[in-house]
């Protein structure tokens, strides 16, 4: 009798710390059965957006569920019910009593309650820890001021570039661009202003480019861009005179007209060099060229004359 006695306090003792953990617990975790809660400890009613545990009892698991997940929720449901499987972690969308979307990972295992299959889940909310990463990722390939490619996206870009005209057969422009009297912009104006026109420099030469032509900032004032599947050498010309024009008009910034200029070097796949080091390498041989010769100009590296 003593024995059973202190079987059943067992048990009962290791309930008790289970109820404890799941209440302590900073992740959410839910009981569901038939799509529908049963439970959820306050961790997940807090991550929920909600205020008691009563506004989730008896409701419909894919209301809090983004529709783009519903489809491969489903499936690991019926998994865990055909096969007894537990699933690890996953990335799925909930939608808040609030209406926020947030991104949660969510592991579940299935289990048997009241003769019925219950599933028990675990999610936590990695929205923060997802947009860390993205801005991570963002710093890791973008310039932070102008939101362009950086180098490393640059090269990456300029690679994929090459091999597929290698394979087309086509050929590639890269112009290699450095703006005229910038510095003279940020010792009479200041660093601030300095750094919006680098942001207008940025948005006028989007507009000059096509869909499929890319810009890069390389650092300071230089440029690049990418003129992907140009059919003769001169086409990159007609680009060169199309930013020489825009960044030819002023700008106007914090009340301030400025005025700059271009000089731009242009090198050509295959005929200046075919990995991205050589082009590169050959466009900005050019880009001084034309800058020893003035202003607002451009020129290739070699063979042909703007």
């Amino acid at each position: 009798m003593n024995e059973k006695k202190r079987i059943f306090e067992a048990i009962r003792e290791s309930e008790e710390r289970y109820r404890r953990l799941v209440e302590l617990s900073p992740d959410g975790i839910i009981v569901t059965s038939d799509f529908k809660f049963l439970f959820m400890n306050p961790s997940g009613i807090r991550i929920l957006a909600g205020k008691t545990v009563e506004e989730f009892l008896g409701r419909s698991v894919f209301e809090f569920i983004h529709s783009d997940h519903h489809q491969i929720v489903r499936e690991r449901f019926r998994k865990m019910e055909n096969k007894g499987e537990s699933f690890p972690w996953m990335e799925v969308r909930f939608i808040c009593r609030d209406g926020k979307e947030i991104d949660v990972e969510v592991a579940s295992t299935p289990f048997t309650l009241d003769g019925k299959m219950a599933v028990q889940s675990i999610f936590r909310d990695i929205t923060e820890r997802k947009l860390a990463v993205q801005h991570l990722e963002f710093l890791a390939n973008f310039d932070p001021l102008t939101g362009l490619p950086n180098r490393r996206l640059f090269f990456d870009r300029i690679g994929q570039s090459l091999l597929n005209a290698k394979r087309q057969e086509h050929l590639v422009g890269l112009l290699y661009l450095d703006l005229d009297r910038f510095k003279e912009v940020n010792d009479s104006f200041g660093h601030a202003i300095g750094d919006l026109l680098l942001k207008a420099v940025s948005e006028r030469l989007a507009q000059c480019l096509r869909l499929s032509d890319s810009v890069a900032r390389m650092g300071g004032d230089e440029f690049t861009i990418i003129l992907t599947k140009i059919v003769e050498p001169e086409d990159a010309a007609i680009v060169a005179r199309r930013i020489v024009g825009s960044l030819n008009k002023p700008f106007f910034l914090e009340g301030h007209p400025v005025s700059i200029g271009a000089s731009i070097g242009i090198g050509i796949y295959p005929l200046d060099g075919e990995d991205p080091d050589t082009l590169l390498k050959k466009a900005d041989t050019a880009m001084y060229r034309a800058k020893g010769a003035g202003s607002n100009l451009f020129r290739y590296f070699h063979g042909r004359l703007a």
